[in-house]
């Protein structure tokens, strides 16, 4: 851990606006569906899983893109700077916000549009200097953001900064492999449909194989969670039955939960644990949308 840590946790990851809505079913092709709730969040899973960590009490950053000075893009400096997490963003501003449409049913089915034009251009020029002055860093190993999150991992690794790694049910990119070579790696994340539960042993083999991380962890949604450490230990973890709200964010609060409990020195069974509470919690918990954006003489945008 590096010796001048300002912060718990610091994030990568790509910031954008996301709007999330839901309707009873999916249509069929050619058909349409009423929406019957509709809020806005952000995306990737970097700013949730910051968001979710400030909430339990870490001092959190987050390292990402510029967002424009549209509305989108200063919903989304709101709610970071009302969750209480330090922003270290590019200084290349776009024109518009990033942005994710996702739309989601009462089956919890999950299906995002991603509008993500320029994100790998604006992380180039970040500052990733919080990385290496933090007790923990998350990245987010997205394919899009490879090669700047390879620079993540590096920067990190670089200060001896434990690094949890979330690749976010991506292939693992060669560019994330060779940083990963040089890195501590704590754990590393992904996710599975709960259809393809029965693969998810095999998977979380296959990423300790690869990435020789402390623990892999599979997510599964309400299955909760398989995880293999480095010695071949094998781990179950079973989510608490909840009323979902909607699952968009909960592979980060995940991450947030598993980042508090290992920063508090808890085993992995009780990491594990707690990361399924938070992604629980984060889904069953009832959620009001504002009705329209913020003003823009009302909220600030992030950094120029």
């Amino acid at each position: 851990m590096s010796p001048i840590a300002r912060w718990d946790l610091a994030c990568f990851s790509y910031l954008a606006h996301a709007q999330i809505l839901h309707v009873s079913r999916y249509p069929s092709a050619d058909h349409g569906a009423t929406v019957d709730r509709v809020r806005v969040s952000l995306a990737g899973d970097g700013p949730i899983a910051a968001c979710t960590a400030a909430a339990q009490g870490l001092r959190t950053t987050l390292v990402a893109n510029q967002v424009g000075d549209d509305l989108p893009g200063m919903s989304a400096a709101t709610m970071l700077r009302t969750a209480g997490v330090g922003v270290q963003v590019t200084r290349r501003r776009p024109a518009v916000t990033p942005s994710l449409t996702v739309i989601t049913d009462g089956l919890g089915t999950r299906t995002w549009f991603a509008d993500l034009a320029h994100v790998e251009d604006s992380l180039y020029y970040a500052d990733m200097s919080p990385l290496a002055r933090a007790r923990l860093a998350y990245i987010d190993a997205y394919t899009v953001i490879a090669t700047s999150a390879a620079r993540a991992i590096s920067t990190a690794a670089q200060a001896h900064v434990p690094v949890l790694l979330n690749l976010g049910n991506d292939p693992i990119h060669p560019d994330i492999a060779e940083a990963a070579r040089r890195a501590h790696l704590v754990a590393v994340q992904t996710g599975l449909p709960e259809a393809q539960a029965h693969q998810a042993d095999a998977l979380a083999r296959s990423i300790a194989d690869q990435l020789r991380p402390a623990v892999a962890v599979v997510t599964l949604g309400s299955l909760g969670a398989v995880a293999q450490t480095k010695t071949g230990e094998p781990h179950r973890i079973s989510a608490h039955p909840a009323r979902i709200v909607d699952t968009h964010g909960a592979g980060a609060a995940f991450s947030a939960g598993f980042a508090a409990a290992h920063l508090d020195g808890a085993d992995l069974t009780t990491t594990l644990r707690a990361a399924c509470t938070a992604g629980t919690d984060h889904c069953s918990r009832p959620r009001e949308a504002p009705r329209t954006l913020p003003h823009p003489a009302a909220t600030p945008s992030l950094p120029a």
